[in-house]
């Protein structure tokens, strides 16, 4: 997504003249546009002459004139976000504020110093204010904003609390910012009508008394950005006139949301989130903080599974020793097993230890929740594992099963890499079944127009050799299915048997140079991860159905690495 800012200055160069305009390091300097036409729109990007403003990325400020013509929802979560916009208005005419953009702070009429939005109090004197200019800092989610879900609520989702008793309360941290009483000010009761009056915590409070809120066993991983609103709020203007959801139509946004699918966010200000797998099975992105393991421990999980790496905790700033002296005072197993984040090739050779590890722990009916530090990957592809090779699931139905319940990508490739290696365990020399791997054989040679063929102990035991398919320059290619083993081949090329330099090579027992290819490995309890020998060949693994033969030795093969593990040999000391 590209940052806002930037169509402000696109803009600048056909509506606007500009002086002292900069940005620097995330700190703007000074700015200021202006049409040049009087009395007119004005929409400026600026700081106070005193001191800067800093902003992240994903924000930005835009000055308008009153009246600002936009109606602000104020969700559940205390969030103050941009509901609609009126046609023709200051907002909508700045063709930079969006439906879904949450407003984060707002300067004064003098456009002096800022004020942090955090309830609807601290928006209510820039509302109340009749005219002058007003800066606003707005954050741009960084998914498209589900506009087609704000039409499918209903008046009583919108006017939260309606017809229902008020809250009376003594504690002023409850209230919004504009009913707070000063320090000293003695124990004021309170009573208030209108839920808008409340900050986040009050917000939490009467969701709580009203019977709202959903379980906290499952939270999933994306949740809607659509929080359940409690008011809608605008400035007071004269007339009527027509909200809309900006000069953005909606089937846009639609689009915009199906395309978004399949494209995943973590981000880590959201906190810990996890999805409901089983009974016994949660998965999720990393514990963060203290507070999370006393969320998990009320949730029933006796035992973490977690894969993030030491580097990865100290990346994202966790404190580890905190965490785990959490989960030793509230009786929650701590297991961790590292597995690099990205990786297919460390992901494939550690999943059977880590599916022994979650096996070993569910017989001890401790409730796993199994975590990495997005979610998205490492994790659920360890349940999938489990599903598929313990319970008889096959790998397509664990996969759509594990991916319904729980937004995430898990490689899905590396499981079946992983599938094949582990019934290599149980097989006494090649595998004894249909193909188990798509190879391309690679042939790089010096001119063109050679005649390339390709032999080996596969090819009729070197007797039927295959002719490759020119590709282009001198390259030449072989496509086959071959079961996992270890197999040795060579090329003819024009008459002459050779043997490729970029591809390993043995000698066998008369001295002869081949070149050897292994398709697959054998899992191992204690894998050791070696660098892959470099080869021009491609080997793809094949996903498919597994015979009942190769369904015994899985099943067999993975619980002889389950019971070869011992988990609390991985409880941090």
């Amino acid at each position: 997504m590209s940052f806002p800012l930037q169509l402000i200055s696109c803009r600048a160069a056909q509506d606007f003249h500009s002086r002292d305009s900069s940005f620097i390091n995330g700190v703007f300097i000074k700015t200021r546009m202006t049409r040049k036409k009087k009395n007119q729109l004005k929409v400026l990007a600026m700081s106070s002459d005193n001191s800067t403003l800093k902003m992240n990325l994903n924000e930005y400020m835009v000055t308008l004139q009153k009246p600002l013509g936009i109606r602000f929802g104020l969700s559940l979560d205390g969030r103050i976000f941009v509901h609609a916009l009126k046609r023709g208005s200051n907002a909508e005419k700045s063709r930079i504020i969006m439906v879904g953009d949450t407003l984060k702070k707002t300067s004064d009429s003098s456009g002096g110093s800022f004020t942090e939005i955090k309830n609807f109090g601290d928006a209510q004197e820039m509302l109340t204010e009749e005219t002058g200019s007003f800066s606003l800092v707005l954050e741009r989610p960084f998914s498209p904003f589900p506009i087609h879900e704000l039409h499918q609520l209903s008046d009583l989702d919108i006017l939260f609390n309606r017809g229902r008793m008020p809250v009376a309360t003594w504690n002023k941290a409850l209230l919004a910012s504009n009913l707070q009483t000063t320090e000293g000010g003695g124990n004021s009761g309170f009573v208030v009508f209108s839920s808008k009056f409340l900050a986040s915590p009050g917000l939490k409070f009467l969701n709580d008394q009203n019977g709202h809120v959903g379980s906290g066993l499952q939270k999933n991983i994306l949740s809607s950005p659509v929080s359940q609103l409690v008011c809608i709020f605008s400035e007071k203007e004269p007339g009527d006139g027509e909200w809309a959801h900006g000069s953005f139509p909606l089937e846009e946004y639609i689009k915009a949301l199906e395309r978004s699918k399949g494209e995943l966010y973590y981000n880590h200000s959201l906190g810990m989130r996890y999805s409901k797998i089983t009974e016994q099975i949660y998965v999720g992105s990393c514990i963060q903080t203290d507070a999370d393991v006393k969320t998990l421990s009320d949730a029933g999980i006796t035992a973490v599974l977690n894969f993030q790496s030491g580097v990865e905790a100290e990346n994202w700033e966790i404190n580890s020793k905190s965490i785990n002296a959490s989960c030793q005072r509230l009786n929650v197993l701590m297991i961790n097993y590292p597995i690099k984040d990205g990786d297919s090739f460390d992901l494939r050779k550690r999943l059977p230890f880590s599916v022994g590890l979650l096996l070993r722990l569910l017989k001890k009916n401790h409730r796993v929740f199994v975590t990495c530090t997005t979610g998205f990957d490492r994790s659920p592809a360890c349940v999938i594992a489990y599903l598929h090779w313990m319970t008889d699931t096959p790998l397509h139905a664990a996969h759509n099963f594990v991916t319904g319940l729980h937004t995430c990508k898990p490689d899905r490739p590396a499981i079946a890499w992983a599938t094949w290696d582990l019934i290599a365990m149980v097989e006494s020399g090649r595998h004894d079944g249909p193909a188990t791997h798509a190879l391309t054989f690679v042939w790089n040679g010096h001119n063109e127009g050679e005649d390339v063929c390709l032999v080996g102990d596969f090819t009729g035991n070197w007797k039927e050799p295959i002719k490759a398919t020119h590709k282009g320059g001198a390259r030449y290619e072989v496509e086959i299915r071959l079961p996992q083993g270890k197999y040795y081949y060579k090329y003819i090329i024009n008459g002459n048997w050779r043997h490729s330099t970029s591809s390993p090579t043995e000698r066998d027992e008369r001295g002869n140079i081949n070149n050897v290819i292994m398709i697959g490995d054998t899992a191992s309890v204690r894998p050791t991860i070696q660098p892959q020998q470099k080869d021009a060949n491609l080997i793809k693994v094949i996903e498919r159905p597994l015979t009942e033969n190769e369904r015994f030795m899985l099943a067999k093969a993975a619980r002889c690495i389950a019971f070869s593990v011992c988990p609390i040999r991985l409880v941090p000391k």
